[in-house]
């Protein structure tokens, strides 16, 4: 009775010397995915892994909870792989404009951000006020068009008529002058099968009808 008691006594203090090994050793490496706005800094610090803690001393959910409370941040996700190695994955709100009003950048959720982050280049600037009615519908409408339709715009100017509460008069980059209100807002996305038809010409397109 005593020698199985004794291997049997062996045994656990094996196993818990191997769980308590592999429970101590730290992360090794984190690579991170997707930013673009914030740096991988950044990212591992909000995350709290800035002193690389014990690979299994935390969970997937508290990572990503901690992640979420960044402005910057809609979406994450977070693979461990072999050899004590985290990935995460990050998808951030996308920056639509900069409102020269408030010095201020809208976010694609609308929220406003005052940073050194960002770069004004391949982003529009809002030039003027635009009026609470109008304003969620228009970033709403903005939040439509694709980003390399966003990217050709130089400024926008909130140009309402006394018809049309809603229009807009648009600089591209390009050269190009654009009018078009809330209601056909997301045919700019056609703009670069329009443009062709120009044939090489700079005007302006009235899309506000």
């Amino acid at each position: 009775r005593i020698i199985p008691c004794i291997i049997l006594l062996l045994v656990l203090c094996f196993l818990y010397i191997i769980i308590s090994f592999f429970y101590n050793i730290p992360v090794k490496n984190i690579f991170v995915y997707g930013n673009t706005i914030l740096n991988d800094q950044e990212i591992i610090d909000e995350a709290g892994l800035d002193d690389y803690p014990k690979y299994y001393s935390f969970t997937k959910r508290k990572l990503i909870k901690n992640l979420e409370k960044n402005p910057y941040i809609e979406e994450v996700s977070i693979k461990r792989t072999f050899f004590h190695v985290l990935k995460i994955y990050v998808k951030e709100y996308k920056v639509l404009l900069y409102d020269y009003s408030t010095n201020q950048y809208i976010l694609s959720n609308g929220e406003k951000v005052s940073t050194d982050k960002i770069s004004n280049r391949g982003i529009p600037t809002l030039v003027n006020y635009v009026s609470d009615e109008v304003y969620d519908k228009f970033i709403s409408h903005l939040n439509e068009l694709d980003d390399n339709i966003i990217n050709q715009i130089s400024e926008i100017k909130y140009d309402p008529s006394q018809y049309d509460k809603g229009r807009f008069f648009l600089s591209m980059n390009d050269g190009n002058y654009i009018y078009i209100n809330l209601s056909n807002f997301k045919s700019l996305n056609l703009y670069n099968d329009i443009y062709p038809n120009f044939d090489g010409h700079i005007g302006i397109l009235y899309l506000d009808s």
